[in-house]
């Protein structure tokens, strides 16, 4: 049993979403402010009762839970004179078919008597309904939400009033960002009850208690109590529950206590303790906050692996800015949220998604969360056409206006199937190598499917050196072909006298000429293919 969708109405930042889940692995990804979050915590707050590791009860519902837009647009119309509701907070969760039948009715957003699963809301009490009437008679005094009328439910799709307790899905939230000194002696004890005997937990009782006893012998505590003048007054061990043996243990790692060890050991630490700790064991929904935090390349492999191991036959939710987590995890799996609408990318081909989850080195999510994209071959492209996107911006970085150019090397091809599923302009801008019939026909099956995404390479062969060994309708000779060798000399900082000499040391220092130009302050005239390219993005 798992999530096949979760709606969400007026809750934070959203006024409306409507997600479908995968049953297994879902990367919900987005730009800063695409409330990835968001998600988490309505799915938390449904499944558990909790948000920001407090149990919401209708005495702690607070006006920043609502969308901050609906609320002044409530206001608004309350002052204006209007009999409204004041809004409400709903989160409906869809179950698969396999979920219990007495889940299934009508009670959603979609009207549909088949579908299974329960919805959370926060609205008015209709008992408060008259005290909300005399309200609106004197809308003066609705200067905020009225929070003291509001009530929690919890609703079967049926009607039927839900117990949070007998839910048949239980999830478990993974935030490495919060204070895990504070709960780790908490995590500790609930290891201890779920892993060790009756027998065992009263040796350690015993053992405890034995320490407390040699405390009292030992000299320190004599000088202790001799040191207070009233001698009614020692001190000892304090016996009460709350100090009992369990609440003295703590994490070490490699005999290190666990708050003076690194960010991002405490963050694997962290995360194996949730995904493995008992709760985890009862949970078939895991929700996973940006695992990459603190992380070193090396270390979020691990903790990627951990995942994979200990979560295996639940939903997992993570979100995520790391390419290496996308890829890892299956680029099939992400929910790209951002668009008026979130975009899934499980319809990936098997090859595409297999290469870059053999290879997660690629900067895969840059393509995914851009407005729009240039893809070239090589460094030495990307800084070419960066230079030529400046000197027709003002001197504007594209980035700076949501462009990215991706050096993305041969697997140009699998970042276009990535591509397909955007609604974004992307420019290919490659070389034509040495069979310009193979980039025709990519440019016209691509012309075939979407007007997104273009092909853009010199048709032409300007450059007309004698180097017959080398292709001519690459960056280097076209270079070479649109600018002067005076200039391109001056760039470079070198005295060739002839076009096959420059080309050649171009050739050998492609990156080093490449830098060259995205910093000289001479005038450079660029190919064709480049400017188009541009041109189409911009």
């Amino acid at each position: 049993m798992h999530i096949s969708k979760i709606h969400i109405e007026n809750f934070k930042g959203y006024k409306s979403l409507d997600l479908n889940m995968n049953s297994g692995i879902n990367i919900i990804v987005g730009d800063n402010e695409t409330k990835k979050t968001t998600v988490l915590e309505a799915v938390n707050l449904v499944l558990s009762g909790y948000i920001n590791g407090i149990y919401l009860t209708k005495e702690k519902i607070n006006q920043f839970l609502f969308n901050t837009d609906i609320v002044n647009e409530y206001l608004t119309k309350v002052k204006d004179g209007e009999k409204i509701d004041p809004p409400i907070i709903r989160i409906e969760v869809f179950l698969s078919d396999d979920a219990p039948d007495n889940l299934k009715g009508s009670n959603n957003y979609l009207l549909s008597k088949t579908a299974k699963g329960f919805y959370f809301q926060i609205a008015m009490d209709e008992e408060c309904r008259s005290n909300y009437t005399e309200l609106l008679n004197n809308p003066s005094l609705l200067e905020s939400l009225p929070l003291e009328l509001y009530d929690i439910e919890l609703t079967q799709f049926s009607g039927n009033s839900q117990v949070r307790l007998t839910l048949p899905i239980k999830t478990v939230m993974v935030d490495t960002s919060s204070n895990f000194q504070d709960t780790s002696e908490l995590m500790i004890a609930k290891k201890i009850k779920s892993d060790l005997a009756s027998s065992d937990k009263l040796l350690a009782a015993q053992a405890h208690r034995k320490l407390k006893d040699e405390f009292s012998k030992h000299q320190v505590h004599d000088k202790l109590s001799d040191s207070i003048k009233d001698k009614d007054i020692t001190v000892s061990v304090d016996p009460s529950a709350k100090n009992s043996w369990d609440a003295h243990l703590s994490i070490y790692f490699k005999k290190i206590p666990f708050s003076y060890i690194g960010k991002g050991r405490q963050s694997i630490i962290k995360t194996i303790f949730a995904v493995s700790g008992p709760k985890a064991q009862g949970s078939t929904v895991v929700l996973i906050e940006e695992p990459e935090n603190h992380l070193s390349h090396t270390n979020l492999n691990v903790l990627i692996n951990e995942i994979e191991n200990e979560c295996t036959g639940k939903q997992i939710l993570v979100t995520s800015h790391s390419s290496f987590v996308a890829n890892k995890l299956g680029l099939d799996h992400i929910i790209l949220l951002g668009n008026e609408e979130p975009v899934a990318f499980n319809d990936l081909k098997e090859d595409v998604k297999d290469f870059f989850k053999k290879l997660p080195g690629y900067d895969t999510l840059r393509i995914v969360l851009c407005n729009k994209a240039i893809l070239v071959e090589g460094d030495a492209d990307e800084l070419v056409v960066q230079r030529a996107y400046m000197d027709t911006h003002d001197g504007v970085l594209p980035i700076n206006n949501g462009i990215e150019v991706i050096s993305v090397n041969n697997t140009y091809k699998r970042y276009i199937e990535i591509a397909k599923h955007l609604n974004k302009k992307i420019a290919l801008v490659i070389d034509v190598d040495s069979n310009i019939d193979s980039r025709n026909t990519l440019r016209e099956e691509l012309a075939k499917e979407t007007q997104d995404i273009k092909v853009f390479f010199e048709e032409n062969t300007p450059y007309t050196g004698s180097m017959e060994d080398y292709n001519n309708n690459t960056l280097e000779p076209l270079l070479l072909a649109y600018n002067s060798l005076e200039i391109l000399n001056k760039i470079f900082g070198t005295d060739k006298k002839t076009p096959d000499d420059l080309l050649s040391y171009m050739r050998a220092n492609k990156t080093e000429c490449a830098l060259a130009i995205f910093t000289t302050k001479e005038k450079i005239v660029y190919p064709k293919y480049i400017t188009e390219a541009i041109n189409f993005v911009s």
